[in-house]
């Protein structure tokens, strides 16, 4: 059976979010097209060249929506996990403590770890893409700390910054490659605070360098007993099992991994990389010599370790809501992968069994398949004891039931009355409470609307002058959202004040008579499209503010030497803005009503006015309104004449930018601003502006006609010569 990227791509795509219970027909009717799917993706591997990694992709998403379908309705993807922090700094992809915090594009906060180590691809919150390290552009700069988040953590609680700083220590200790001095350094620590499950991670990790794997894995599994919807400790669970030689088992940690976080991306390329190597043509045609695929007892045997080792130490139980049982799909993947590293495993049983752990798994007599589940779930099962921090570092047991002096739920929680200080949510900028914050690449936060005034004039931050070119360029001011909860949980009073003002301030820019805008530049007409450059900082806060108001509305004068601007003008509405990345913006506007200035002003750098509009004085004695009409239908051919007799090369450039010429309305009063046709013809005439606006503030339909007649017979007689 050929193999279909796109039809497996159509089921293994969940929705982002997800989780939502599905019914039992939907269900299985999606297990039997996935088991389907996996099957055409397996049979196309064994007998085509090796695939590429799209393939490969696709057939993981496939494995990974069939686990986390096996797991139940509502397994996995939880955003919450049991034991996470409780507080109010927690971290997007962890739940913990929000230690040097780093708000994303999308406006949601993660601690550097989780980012540094490119945990995910995507965020947890919204699945926007996540800006990977070491791309180009923005994507390249370093990762810096919410400078107002990180003065909140230190000021509310110092003790989980001094925490997240030891921590911090052990992660150069480990990359750096000093095990022992981090397993060291791991067992001080906890002996004074045994409830840290990030010291108990960085331990495990410090055992897996020292091969002691058996311990890291009693370390990780203690933590999935206490945060068992935690993406990543399955992951450092697999990595232990897949270096020990388990690759198998470690499969199944990476997809339960991949089950609860979709878009964890270490997990998802150790899966890829494990079946790429191990689905190669070479491979799986030894395995098919074996019939290693059609026999049932092979497909499913246990990897073993010598002929003393019973079980592997992988398979060791985890609560029972998470026990890792195969699927039938994945079933023939993990026994290819168990047989493919037996060579591995083999090679190094005699290192492994010089490890403490091992020695006391591999010394036990050979017992039946009961037997042995039995004693591995009561020899190496955390999820139903705890453990204490002995001397020596390593964990000891206690017996179920028991209680330990120290509490697994993190100190922090409560933030103290006295430390809520309304000064450290300002804006540096405007210097009142933080109303719609966004964080900069920079880690510096800002109002919404200060920073757009300030990115106005230049593309750097305000505070350290760090260049803001690609940021403006993305235009993606999106809101820091824990910022925002905070201030709404302790300043609610202070936020519903500002808000307020915000309300009033807006409803004043929203005024179409009172203080209306200004743009001093050119003549516009009703009707006629009149698209503009916007380039001055003034005249950009101007066109923000009219699409934020949903006026989307200005109004438009030409230049006057004595008063500013001249005393008759026309409105604008705005149908499109197109911004360029260094800020400036073509506006694509049409005429809309006609105004007279009745009193000017100034606010914020653009020029102001009180405007009343015109219409045009209705015809109401017929005797006039025949005579109205005779003059329209003459000055209207008179138009056309004059429209044709032009040079193509006029002619095309007029049709480019007004469009073509308005038809003759039947009812030629009917629109309070006269025939449309008048203001294209108006707008086309290469005509002095200042005869154009005398036109313009005529309020009756003859005169304006008249005025129209004179300018085409002088320009006709200039086509006659």
């Amino acid at each position: 059976m050929a193999f279909s990227p796109v039809a497996v791509g159509s089921d293994a795509s969940p929705e982002p979010g997800g989780g939502g219970r599905l019914g039992e027909e939907a269900d299985g009717e999606r297990r039997g097209r996935l088991k389907e799917a996996a099957g055409s993706s397996l049979a196309s591997l064994c007998l085509g060249p090796l695939a590429g990694p799209r393939r490969f992709g696709t057939l993981v998403e496939c494995l990974v929506l069939n686990y986390r379908l096996r797991q139940g309705p509502g397994r996995g993807r939880e955003h919450g996990a049991e034991g996470a922090a409780e507080g109010p700094l927690r971290c997007c992809g962890c739940g913990r403590f929000l230690s040097e915090p780093v708000t994303v594009p999308c406006g949601h906060t993660y601690c550097r770890r989780c980012l540094r180590r490119e945990l995910r691809a995507r965020c947890r919150r919204c699945r926007d893409r996540l800006l990977p390290a070491g791309g180009t552009g923005a994507a390249a700069a370093p990762l810096r700390t919410s400078v107002v988040l990180s003065q909140l953590a230190e000021k509310w609680f110092p003790r989980e910054c001094e925490r997240a700083r030891a921590g911090g220590r052990l992660e150069e200790l480990l990359a750096q490659g000093r095990f022992r001095e981090a397993l060291g350094a791991a067992g001080q620590a906890l002996r004074a605070d045994s409830s840290n499950l990030m010291l108990r991670i960085y331990r495990a990790e410090s055992y897996a360098g020292l091969q002691e794997y058996k311990t890291a894995i009693e370390d990780l599994n203690f933590v999935i007993s206490k945060m068992p919807n935690w993406p990543e400790v399955y992951f450092r669970k697999g990595k232990v099992l897949h270096d020990s030689g388990f690759v198998g088992d470690a499969l199944q940690l990476f997809l339960q991994c991949l089950a609860l976080d979709e878009d964890f991306l270490p997990a998802k390329l150790e899966v890829e990389k494990t079946l790429r190597d191990v689905l190669s043509p070479e491979k799986l045609g030894e395995n098919l010599k074996e019939s290693a695929w059609s026999s049932p007892h092979t497909r499913n045997k246990s990897f073993v370790l010598g002929s003393e080792m019973t079980e592997p130490y992988c398979n060791l139980q985890l609560c029972p809501e998470q026990s890792l049982g195969r699927s039938e799909v994945l079933a023939p993947v993990i026994g290819s992968l168990n047989r493919a590293q037996s060579a591995h495993a083999l090679n190094s049983t005699k290192a492994l069994a010089k490890e403490d752990g091992l020695k006391r798994v591999s010394s036990e007599p050979l017992l039946s398949g009961q037997e042995k589940g039995a004693l591995l779930k009561r020899k190496l099962s955390f999820s139903e004891q705890d453990t204490v921090v002995c001397e020596d570092g390593r964990n000891k047991h206690k017996k179920q039931g028991e209680n330990t002096n120290r509490d697994m739920k993190l100190a922090y929680g409560t933030v103290p009355g006295n430390l809520i200080d309304v000064s450290d949510f300002e804006c540096s900028l405007c210097m009142r409470l933080f109303f719609e914050p966004v964080t900069t690449p920079c880690g510096h936060t800002f109002c919404k609307g200060c920073l757009e005034r300030c990115l106005d004039y230049a593309p750097q931050c305000p505070l350290c002058k760090e260049s803001l070119k690609e940021y403006l360029a993305s235009r993606k001011y999106s809101i820091t959202e824990l910022l925002e909860e905070l201030i709404m949980k302790y300043l609610s009073d202070e936020l519903y004040e500002r808000k307020r003002i915000h309300a009033e301030e807006t409803a004043e820019h929203s005024n179409l008579t009172k203080n209306v805008p200004m743009f001093v530049c050119t003549m516009a007409y009703p009707t006629v499209p009149c698209p503009l450059h916007v380039f001055e900082p003034r005249y950009r806060l101007m066109i923000r503010r009219s699409m934020e108001t949903g006026t989307k509305q200005f109004g438009m004068c030409i230049s006057d030497s004595q008063n500013g601007f001249a005393d008759y003008g026309c409105m604008l509405q705005i149908r499109n803005v197109h911004f360029l990345p260094d800020g400036r913006s073509v506006v694509d506007t049409v005429g809309g009503k006609r105004f007279r200035v009745l009193r000017r002003g100034m606010k914020d750098g653009y020029c102001t006015a009180d405007i009343e509009y015109l219409e045009d004085v209705k015809v109401v004695d017929e005797g006039e309104l025949k005579k109205l009409r005779e003059l329209h239908n003459f000055v209207y051919s008179q138009a056309c004449s004059w429209f044709q007799n032009l040079r193509n090369k006029f002619r095309t450039q007029i049709l480019q930018h007004f469009g073509p010429m308005p038809d003759r309305e039947e009812n030629i009063q009917a629109m309070p601003n006269g025939p449309a046709w008048c203001w294209w013809l108006l707008a086309v005439l290469p005509v002095d502006p200042r005869y154009q606006l005398s036109v313009l503030s005529m309020m009756s339909l003859k005169d304006r006609l008249i005025k129209i007649q004179h300018i085409l017979t002088y320009f006709s007689r200039d086509q006659s010569k």
